[in-house]
């Protein structure tokens, strides 16, 4: 399976992190009997705010991640477990050889880059009568607002600048490259500028495709399987009264958002009627009543970084189910989505401070045992896998020696993938409402899970180095009169072994992560 995965705006970058943190633990969508389908993501971030701290670390986690993934697997995309399992490519990735495109997950945004609003619509060529026209349409802080900062929560600006996406060379590539068995997903907030505005273009565009003749598969476009994630108002800022950001427009600007999506894009409104269909086929809404910690009111100039937020890993779960729903489920004719599929969701345990056990039992059945078992492979792997170098399995062909802990595979996942994994663990943890899956405090495997306690008795050992490494010899015996590892590949070896064995601990010495 495909997805073309287009996260807009600030939001969609912030959703993009815990969908990655997922990918890296082995998460992956499931079929109809439960099992791992195998999937390829091609993220295109659009936004115009290249600056932002948030799709800046981002972009580094998806970097690190495709790294570490090709090391694993190479270019296989039919791998259905294992840590970071789930194939992330750029869309120069995906296309022939000779394309043009950089090998960049981020939408060139050249056309509007360092511009100011007014320089981009031409405005000091326009008549006496249209600039009155435009200045009725924009106030002066929009025409003077340079772009490369964002819209600045004003989706009138957005939806005018963004129409540049149908003539672009990423679009062009995008559109030819695409297939008929292909998905699509789009991520945005409703209650800000880039967002708000660039969802409704997106889709527009690929549903108007048909209509273009230098797009050779352009049917196949027009019917596509869309699905869209829009976010609500779920954070809270500081109060700034010279920042055209402000928390009391949200709600506003939130209600706007849904009557024009419901009369042009997920209602489909005819002569004042509502009709049975609608551009997207599945819609997902998502928001917290709950304020968050308030966040710097940052308009972009100074970087834009916002602390992980619990919204932003249920957002990311709307994806992964999106891919879980049937075909026969995502039919569109003629651009239009017959059947239209709504959800929102809703947390089993309302709390403040929510743990791996506070979802519904559908999220825990496809996340909570994978990311348990990542925060452990973590653990293992930063506080005792240099330790254990030299004995046991680490000696079984082919060998792990003391050289491994400086391969770019190792740097890279505990230098870099590791350390934004922590940080955005504790951000989640310290954000209001607060999710504190693991222990943080401590490098007992025991007690590294919050809320899931190791199962008690007369004959249970408890989970710590020395079972692990047991476990992982045991394994490690087993794979080499198989010859599994034959291809030599210890990077592999590694971290498959962590999963399976983890795999069985978890089953073996925790009484739930479901």
């Amino acid at each position: 399976m495909r997805l073309f995965l287009f996260l807009v705006g600030g939001t969609g970058s912030r959703v993009m992190r815990p969908l990655i943190m997922q990918f890296a633990a082995g998460v992956h969508p499931l079929d109809e009997s439960g099992q791992p389908l195998p999937l390829e993501v091609v993220p295109i971030v659009i936004d115009p705010h290249q600056a932002n701290e948030d799709l800046k670390r981002t972009e580094n986690l998806m970097r690190w991640y495709k790294q570490t993934r090709k090391t694993l697997y190479g270019d296989d995309v039919d791998v259905r477990k294992g840590f970071f399992s789930v194939k992330i490519s750029t869309l120069s990735d995906i296309l022939p050889n000779g394309s043009n495109l950089s090998d960049t997950f981020l939408f060139n945004m050249n056309a509007i880059e360092s511009k100011k609003f007014k320089d981009f619509i031409s405005f000091s060529t326009l008549d006496t009568a249209n600039q009155a026209l435009c200045s009725m349409m924009f106030s002066n802080d929009q025409l003077e607002t340079k772009m490369d900062i964002g819209f600045v929560g004003s989706p009138n600006i957005g939806s005018v600048a963004l129409n540049q996406f149908k003539e672009s060379e990423e679009f062009r590539q995008f559109s030819n490259v695409f297939q008929k068995n292909d998905r699509i997903f789009v991520v945005s907030s409703i209650f800000g500028g880039t967002g708000a505005a660039g969802y409704p273009i997106i889709v527009k565009n690929i549903r108007n495709a048909g209509k273009n003749a230098q797009i050779n598969n352009r049917g196949d476009l027009r019917d596509a399987r869309i699905g869209a994630l829009t976010v609500l108002p779920y954070f809270n800022i500081q109060q700034d009264e010279k920042s055209p950001i402000s928390r009391a427009d949200f709600i506003s600007k939130t209600k706007s958002a849904l009557y024009y999506y419901h009369d042009n894009l997920t209602g489909l409104r005819q002569n004042g009627v509502d009709l049975p269909m609608s551009k997207v086929n599945a819609c997902y809404y998502l928001g917290d009543e709950v304020p968050s910690n308030p966040y710097f009111n940052d308009p972009g100039g100074n970087g834009q970084r916002n602390d992980a937020h619990v919204v932003e890993y249920v957002g990311a779960l709307a994806v992964l189910d999106f891919m879980q729903i049937p075909d026969e489920m995502l039919v569109t004719v003629d651009g239009n989505a017959q059947n239209p599929i709504f959800k929102e969701y809703g947390l089993s345990n309302d709390k403040r401070t929510l743990t791996l056990k506070d979802f519904g039992i559908e999220t825990r059945t496809i996340v909570n045992k994978q990311m348990a078992k990542f925060y452990l492979a973590y653990q293992y792997l930063t506080h005792q896998f240099r330790s254990d170098i030299g004995r046991g399995y680490t000696q079984d062909k082919p060998e792990i020696g003391s050289g491994f802990t400086t391969t770019s595979f190792f740097t890279t996942l505990t230098n870099s993938f590791f350390v934004g994994y922590r940080q955005w663990l504790k951000e989640l943890k310290g954000n209001q409402r607060s999710f504190a899956p693991f222990n943080l405090d401590t490098t007992k495997l025991s007690e590294g899970l919050n809320d899931i306690a190791p199962k008690t008795g007369l004959f249970k050992s408890t989970i710590d180095y020395k079972t692990l490494l047991s476990a992982l010899n045991k394994e490690s015996q087993t794979a080499t009169r198989t010859q599994k590892y034959a291809s030599n590949n210890v990077a592999y070896k590694l971290m498959n072994l962590l999963d399976e064995v983890l795999d069985k601990l978890i089953d073996e010495k925790f009484n739930s992560v479901i």
